[in-house]
């Protein structure tokens, strides 16, 4: 950590010290980093009157590209942070101005290894959109295909690989230091993040994401996604084909959509990525999202996706199921079915407030639900029991509350749980269709012939193992030292007795057999029987004293 810090000094001193700047000094004093602060100012800033999530809104957003697409991040993680923080940093804005044509320029002919004229009859040299990864042209192919082509930002991998080290650093280190940090697992957060944002700066990712939704939408009658130009692309380069149309959220009746049919298809065409292929737009906020002439919905910016499995899918369905039918234990049974619940959570605790949720929603029609909340509200739960909401889960959060804000602005009577219930009741069919049970009876009788057939060469190597005295147990018992302290007292309550038992057994032999002999004998005659009285009493009164001193008795 220290030659981390000793590295990259300079962007240390600009965060702590828009840390202090941002009324955040308090965790740099905690941290133990005061010396890494420039002197601040001594006058009153005007940002100390704001409200704290304001202030960390404005500091991410003066820290740049990484910090701003980590509060993004966050700004997803309802199941983590409170309300009014999601609200502020669902804010943050990319106040980046666009780099230089020039720098356009020598990427693309770096990259594409030719000059610009010669690989497009035209480029627009003004951008039609500037953010904090890189922006985007409009440009003209020898085909003649019009397309848009995003260009990364120049150094930008440098900046934020150096921030990512810098941030990982500063969790490790508040993990150590602060509880609250690991209470929230904010370290578990952050790689995910820091891995996010490492495919999003490859536009290679989004070619293929974008290549795997196209194939998708082949046959949706929904959605439409824009051709990909690999031969035109490159890790900072993508080349897309142009989207003629309006931002969904700018359409009007007046200029002739029928805003009720754009709503529908619009999330019909989600759902069928998230229900049935598994594979979907992970950022569908207005901006990605266009409307053409004829009312086909064209989907944009592939950067972030989720991947649901068939089996997570299912579960999904069951637990749709559960929230609809406010059946506590259907839900406590998906979620276990999602890996969501481990087995170290209390899951009493956690169906008492499963079904203080359940009572929540009780007498809302289920019509007026709001499935993006819902599931967000349940995450909220699970994460109260430190239960692992699985990055892709959380990113389908995301995406149900951003097609729903969508559809409530098109049409407010559009019921969303209406659109999504078919796509349920499909996958449980799918779950409980005979033929993939029988594939699964298959594939676990299969499992268990391999399983008989690989056994006596499991055995035989245990038994080799065994003699040459490999083998190795490990017992772990809660509790042990108060399990071990059992068994001494139990032990030497009977050591006690058979000593005592012994002692009264050789007494009585003596007596007896001093009775029944009429003439004195050798053995009589010698003082045996003292000496062996005396043994036994120094025997007796040495054990009772050991057993006293251990306290174990």
């Amino acid at each position: 950590m220290i030659k981390k810090r000793i590295r990259y000094i300079q962007r240390y001193q600009d965060i702590l010290t828009a840390l202090f700047h941002y009324g955040f000094g308090h965790l740099v004093r905690d941290l133990g980093l005061l010396d890494f602060v420039r002197t601040p100012k001594k006058k009153k800033d005007p940002n100390y009157y704001r409200s704290t999530a304001e202030r960390l809104r404005l500091l991410l957003e003066e820290l740049g590209p990484t910090f701003i697409k980590l509060g993004q991040v966050a700004s997803t993680r309802s199941d983590i942070f409170p309300d009014y923080l999601i609200s502020e940093l669902s804010r943050l804005q990319d106040h980046v101005p666009p780099f230089s044509f020039q720098e356009v320029k020598a990427i693309i002919e770096e990259d594409l290894h030719a000059p610009l004229s010669d690989i497009f009859n035209s480029f627009e040299e003004e951008p039609i959109a500037a953010a904090s990864i890189g922006q985007v042209h409009k440009a003209l192919l020898p085909s003649g295909e019009q397309v848009v082509v995003k260009v990364r930002r120049p150094n930008i991998e440098k900046i934020v690989l150096t921030d990512l080290a810098i941030l990982e650093d500063l969790l490790g280190l508040a993990e150590e230091r602060l509880l609250w940090v690991k209470q929230f697992n904010l370290l578990d957060v952050f790689h995910e993040f820091s891995e996010a944002l490492k495919l999003e700066m490859n536009y290679r990712e989004e070619a293929q994401n974008t290549e795997r939704i196209l194939r998708q939408s082949e046959e949706d009658p929904y959605v439409e996604v824009p051709d990909i130009f690999n031969e035109f692309s490159s890790k900072r380069i993508l080349t897309i084909g142009f989207v003629e149309g309006e931002k969904i959220t700018s359409i009007t009746e007046e200029a002739g959509y029928n805003l009720s049919k754009v709503a529908e298809n619009f999330a019909k065409g989600l759902f069928q990525q998230i229900f049935v292929f598994g594979f979907f737009h992970g950022d569908p906020h207005p901006g990605n999202v266009f409307v053409k002439k004829d009312g086909t919905i064209a989907l944009i910016d592939f950067g972030m996706v989720g991947r649901l499995s068939m089996e997570m899918r299912q579960n999904l369905a069951l637990l749709v199921i559960g929230l609809k039918s406010r059946h506590t234990d259907k839900v406590l049974k998906a979620l276990k079915n999602m890996k969501i619940v481990h087995d170290e959570v209390n899951q009493v605790l956690l169906k008492d407030d499963l079904d203080a949720l359940r009572l929540r929603y009780y007498d809302v029609p289920i019509s007026e639900i709001s499935l993006g909340e819902a599931v967000q509200d349940l995450f909220s739960v699970a994460n109260k029991h430190n239960c692992k909401i699985p990055s892709d889960l959380t990113i389908l959060g995301k995406s149900l509350l951003s097609v729903e804000r969508i559809v409530s602005t098109l049409d407010p009577e559009l019921r969303i749980m209406d659109l999504i219930e078919p796509f349920g009741k499909t996958l449980i069919k799918e779950r409980y269709d005979p033929r993939r049970l029988s594939s699964l009876l298959k594939d676990e009788v299969l499992d268990s012939i391999e399983l008989v057939r690989d056994l006596p060469r499991e055995l035989r190597a245990l038994s080799k193992s065994v003699q040459h005295g490999k083998i190795k147990v490990e017992i772990s018992v809660p509790e042990v030292d108060r399990l071990i302290n059992k068994i001494d007292k139990v032990s030497n309550k009977v050591s006690f007795a058979i000593v005592l038992m012994s002692f009264s057994v050789i007494m009585v032999g003596i007596i007896v057999g001093a009775s029944l002999t009429s003439e004195p004998t050798i053995l009589l005659q010698l003082p045996a029987i003292e000496i062996g009285f005396v043994i036994a009493i120094l025997m007796f009164l040495w054990i009772i004293f050991s057993i006293i001193r251990s306290g174990r008795f």
